[in-house]
Formats: C-alpha cells, sequence, structure tokens
C-alpha cells in the first residue's frame, strides 16, 4: 500500500486499541478525502469509542449502520473490505487487509461471521448507509472474533511529492474496528512455537520465529527476547529484544531476527526464545539447520550482498588480460605499419637519387 494508507491504518489501529472515538469535521478536506463515516452503535455496544464491540448471543442476528457521507460535487463509489485481525512480524495488531496467517486455533475469522457488501454509491452531498449483517454461530464461545473494515473511495488517488520532488500517487483509506463476543469470561493466555526458519525480510537475510497466540484474546504488553546460537555452542551470533508486542487472537507472529548483513552461513543452528507477560515466562529452545541450497538461494536474493560480494575478480583479471592483449596487439600492428611505411619512404627516396 502507498503511505497515506498505512499512516490511515495504524492511526486508526490506535484508535481501536485504546478505544478512543474518531470526531470528523465536514468542512476538513480529510488530507484529501471527499467522504466520512459515522458507526450508529447499538443498544449492545460495549465500549465507547467508534470501533463496535458487541455482546451477542448464541445464534443471534443483527445489522448495524454505518452512515457513509459525501462531501463532493459529484457521485462516488465507496469500497469495503471486511478483515480479521492479524500479528505483524514487529508484534503490533493488523486490523486492515492483509496477507499475515492466522493460527490453526482460530475456529471463526470475522468474515466467518460478518457480511458486508463490496461497495456503496453515495450521492453528491449526501449520505448512503453500508450495512454489517451479522449472524453469530449456534455454539457458545469465550473470548472475542475481531477484525475491521476498511473504507476506500473508488478510483480515488491524492498526489503528493517526496523529497526528491517526485510525484505520489496516495490512497486514503479509513478503518474502523468490529469485536464481537458471547461472554466476558477471562481467557488465559497461552503461546506456541511453532517453527524457526531462515528467510529474508525487506530483500534482507534473517531467521523468522513463528509464535503462535492459539486463544481467542489480544494479548498485549509482552517482551519478545531471542538469540540465535551455533548448535551446541554459547557464543551469541544475533540477537533481537522487542518490547510492548501485541497479538492478535489466534494469530501467527512471524519474528524476523535479522543477520545484520552478515552472508547466511550453512548449518546447524539453535534459536532461545522468551516471551514475557502477565506474570509469566514461556521459554523455548529450537534447533533448525540452514541448507546450502537456502544460504546461496537467499544470498542471491539479497542486494546489499551483491553489493558488498563487488566485483568478480577472476572475470576482472581475464577482461583486463583481454584488453591488454588488443592494446599490445594494436601497439604491434601500429609499428608494423610504421615501419612498413618508413620502408616504403625509403625505396622511394633512393630510386629518386638514381
Amino acid at each position: 500500500m502507498k503511505r497515506i494508507i498505512k499512516l490511515s491504518l495504524i492511526i486508526s489501529s490506535l484508535f481501536l486499541l485504546f478505544g478512543l472515538s474518531i470526531t470528523v469535521n465536514a468542512a476538513d478536506d480529510l488530507q484529501g478525502s471527499t467522504f466520512y463515516k459515522k458507526v450508529k452503535h447499538p443498544e449492545n455496544q460495549q465500549t465507547s469509542g467508534e470501533a463496535l464491540n458487541l455482546m451477542m448471543k448464541p445464534g443471534q442476528q443483527q445489522k448495524v449502520t454505518v452512515e457513509v457521507f459525501n462531501l463532493s460535487d459529484k457521485e462516488i463509489t465507496v469500497e469495503s473490505k471486511l478483515s480479521g485481525a492479524r500479528t505483524n512480524g514487529n508484534g503490533g495488531l493488523e486490523y486492515g487487509p492483509t496477507k499475515l496467517k492466522k493460527d490453526k486455533s482460530m475456529k471463526y475469522d470475522l468474515p466467518d461471521l460478518v457480511k458486508i457488501p463490496s461497495s456503496v454509491k453515495v450521492p453528491a452531498k449526501g449520505k448512503s448507509d453500508l450495512v454489517l449483517d451479522i449472524t453469530m454461530p449456534e455454539t457458545k464461545f469465550d473470548g472475542i472474533v475481531t477484525g475491521g473494515v476498511q473504507l476506500m473511495e473508488k478510483d480515488k488517488s491524492v498526489k503528493t511529492k517526496d523529497e526528491k520532488g517526485a510525484t505520489i500517487e496516495n490512497k486514503i483509506a479509513f478503518l474502523f474496528g468490529v469485536t464481537l463476543q458471547m461472554t466476558d469470561e477471562k481467557i488465559t493466555p497461552d503461546f506456541k512455537l511453532n517453527s524457526v526458519k531462515a528467510g529474508l525480510q525487506n530483500y534482507r537475510n534473517a531467521i523468522f520465529i513463528d509464535i503462535s497466540n492459539p486463544k481467542s484474546m489480544i494479548a498485549k504488553d509482552m517482551v519478545l527476547n531471542t538469540e540465535i546460537t551455533e548448535k551446541g555452542k554459547k557464543e551469541v551470533l544475533y540477537q533481537k529484544k522487542k518490547t510492548d508486542v501485541s497479538m492478535a487472537p489466534n494469530s501467527i507472529m512471524s519474528f524476523p531476527v535479522s543477520l545484520d548483513g552478515d552472508k547466511m552461513k550453512a548449518g546447524d543452528y539453535t534459536a532461545n526464545v522468551v516471551l514475557k507477560g502477565y506474570d509469566k515466562e514461556w521459554k523455548w529452545t529450537k534447533n533448525f539447520s540452514i541448507t546450502k541450497e537456502e544460504a546461496d538461494r537467499f544470498n542471491q536474493q539479497d542486494p546489499y550482498l551483491v553489493q558488498e560480494r563487488g566485483l568478480n575478480w577472476k572475470m576482472v583479471a581475464l577482461i583486463v588480460s583481454g584488453v591488454l592483449l588488443v592494446v599490445i596487439l594494436i601497439v604491434i600492428i601500429l609499428k608494423v605499419t610504421k615501419n612498413k611505411k618508413k620502408v616504403k619512404s625509403s625505396k622511394k627516396k633512393t630510386s629518386k637519387r638514381k
């Protein structure tokens, strides 16, 4: 996504987390947006703020209206996307569209329980209703099902310039959270280490620690520390610590530990992982291997390593040798040609004297 989308989603996510309301002034252009929205809370709303947080019963069906207001002088189409909450690699919550993974423990994802239209047309200077159609499972469950609804005007972008003066086309999205629950039962947190494997983070070599939150709760305010060593050795090769880690319900966090620009090497390694939170510690020790094929593949895909590897000196030597050979040949040819000219000139002078 473009910069403003990311910024909007981050800001909206903060509102989701802290239960604050987003107040919109219709006279404001909303950073170039032509619309804004207002969520109409039903009586079973559990919290203050714009995000929906509904207490519902098994099998209950309910419709919730979101009013979409058009500030422009022409009809617009606002597209909507519904997504279940996930956990990103930085230990943050993602409520918008994403390819991040859910955990196999997830029984219900938000799109399983809520249906929305893909878009809504809003008349000029008017409003339309976007209706969320909610159907809860017949079987009672503890915990929450959560995610978000993203709204974006179709074919609408805002052009800005970067530091170098280049034009950037941005799209603006608005996001609000949706949380559904049936009980107030307190959930006991638990976490699992799934796997440790080599990969690339932003095209740089890294080791990924996959941790699951198998519980239907948002886990917050945790600290994660990871150390990578060679198998059977104590020396720490790579380490990463992250505070303020959060995890969405029934989701997987793929936590990257950077190799700090080092070339990936095949071998056997050990990951020592400690997750602290809720007055508890979860400790894991996981052995893993990096094959030569994996190391070669990731090293070749790391553009910084390609730059650091620099020139192929064997190839340089061959090229230089070839150039020198050509130069030598040219010099020889020029000398031979010059000598021939001298000989011819000498013969002409001799013949004239005669």
